[in-house]
């Protein structure tokens, strides 16, 4: 039997799948994930710290939520240049350093000032996509000069100083 272990964000929503159909086997406390009972996945918001036991066929996945200590931003595209999409992405991390996995439908509050503004792909929507997933948000920037970007999740808040070219 093979082991793994994940650490959870507390306040994530996370997607529990494997190679084979998955389920919770143990939970502590028995309020830590709340199942949020979806058809065709195994779909748990981490409510609270705690520890969980995971099994996808022969695989055991023991869980590990943990409420995040510090929430860095990191820029995906090498540099911000006027009128063009770039992105975001949010990391936390707990106490030791570690990082946590934000979840895949989590919703982090984002904010930007200087002319930096938020860049929502509505239609991304159509192909089960998220403007948020994963802890990534893209942003667009209307003039040259410096802005700052910043989120706040789960009381963790991190911010991210870009320089926009022209």
């Amino acid at each position: 039997m093979r082991s793994e272990e994940r650490l959870l964000a507390h306040g994530g929503i996370h997607a529990l799948d494997g190679a084979k159909p998955c389920r919770l086997s143990t939970m502590e406390p028995k309020s830590a994930l709340e199942d949020l009972a979806w058809k065709n996945a195994l779909v748990v918001r981490a409510r609270e710290e705690g520890t969980a036991e995971l099994m996808c066929g022969n695989a055991k996945i023991r869980l590990v939520i943990v409420k995040a200590a510090r929430l860095d931003l990191v820029l995906v595209e090498d540099g911000v240049r006027v009128g063009q999409r770039f992105t975001v992405r949010a990391v936390p991390h707990d106490r030791d350093g570690r990082a946590l996995e934000v979840g895949k439908w989590t919703e982090l509050n984002w904010h930007s000032d200087g002319a930096v503004a938020l860049d929502s792909d509505r239609s991304a929507g159509e192909f089960g996509i998220c403007d948020t997933c994963f802890g990534v948000h893209s942003f667009r920037a209307s003039a040259a000069g410096q802005a700052t970007i910043s989120a706040d999740f789960s009381g963790a808040t991190g911010s991210l100083r870009v320089t926009v070219q022209p």
